[in-house]
């Protein structure tokens, strides 16, 4: 199973001007099928098969999260980052409310406080 160093170091090693696309694949390579990042809290928790996660408990940007929910303008800015427009600290920055990508399916769907999906953007 994967550890949050070897995330780390594909995340080093890629930059932060890497594609999504290319960070999924990376990620997914190492075992991650899918993982949850909380705008609110800068949590990242990363899963894997069989119930196996890994956390991240901050994401070391201080980020302050919005306190009205925007859809559309969570929609653009997934579709920025997506395509490689944004770097993942810059989109992170962006973000009005928690995402969830699943890296099997290809797809990011970016929720509220409520759990609500705002956006669902492929990749």
């Amino acid at each position: 199973m994967f550890k949050l160093t070897e995330i780390d170091d594909v995340l080093n090693n890629l930059g932060d001007h890497a594609d999504f696309a290319t960070i999924a694949k990376k990620e997914a390579d190492l075992g991650v099928q899918h993982f949850q990042y909380d705008v609110a809290t800068g949590a990242t928790t990363y899963f894997g098969e069989n119930g196996y996660l890994v956390e991240r408990r901050t994401n070391g940007l201080a980020v302050r999260v919005a306190r009205e929910e925007d859809a559309a303008a969570v929609e653009q800015i997934a579709k920025q980052y997506i395509a490689g427009q944004l770097a993942l600290a810059d989109a992170v920055k962006q973000f009005a409310k928690a995402g969830c990508a699943n890296l099997k399916r290809h797809i990011v769907d970016f929720s509220g406080d409520e759990g609500k999906i705002m956006a669902a953007v492929t990749f």
